[in-house]
């Protein structure tokens, strides 16, 4: 065995800026009911997408993280330079990591952040949809959001996908009915 796969286990220490309880919710975490997510709408949709596919893009969609940390969707000025943070994490990650999966982390992670296939589109809509369904235990985290910001930065991802758009459209509406915007 290669002792290299502890390095993904790191994924568990990063910090979200979304809250679990009395603590932080951790990239590992946010990876693991992304998967839920996305197993819940494929069970329910008739759209003919690569299920492996995208349970495997959300897997490693933010292993990156391991390395440059959480960058929070209303930090601006981190999110200037993001892309190229990420790539350049991604190249010091894959030497860190067994190489068995080294190509398959490059290759996803590539293709997740490129947004070009259906199955990526999907996985990045639910990568957002996520956070959305999350902070609704977590009222006190919405500070400094507004609807018009939600709608600009994530609502052009739900479009492909119905069953997607209609679950951000509750989840949304939910939030204004229940004053979480500011």
């Amino acid at each position: 065995m290669d002792l290299k796969i502890r390095r993904f286990y790191d994924l568990k220490k990063v910090e979200r800026a979304c809250s679990v309880m009395s603590r932080k919710e951790s990239s590992a975490e946010h990876s693991w009911s992304c998967l839920i997510l996305a197993d819940y709408f494929l069970s329910q949709m008739e759209e003919d997408l690569d299920r492996l596919k995208i349970y495997e893009l959300l897997m490693y969609h933010d292993v990156v993280e391991i390395e440059t940390g959480d960058i929070d969707l209303l930090d601006e000025n981190s999110r200037l330079h993001k892309k190229e943070v990420e790539e350049k994490a991604m190249h010091v990650l894959k030497e860190k990591i067994p190489a068995v999966l080294s190509e398959k982390f490059l290759n996803l992670f590539m293709e997740f952040e490129a947004g070009e296939t259906q199955e990526a589109k999907f996985a990045r809509a639910i990568d957002a949809l996520d956070a959305e369904i999350h902070e609704l235990d977590y009222k006190e985290d919405w500070k400094g959001w507004t609807e018009e910001f939600l709608r600009k930065k994530k609502g052009p991802l739900f479009e492909e996908f119905p069953a997607l758009k209609e679950a951000f459209e509750q989840t949304t509406a939910f939030a204004k009915e229940n004053a979480y915007f500011d």
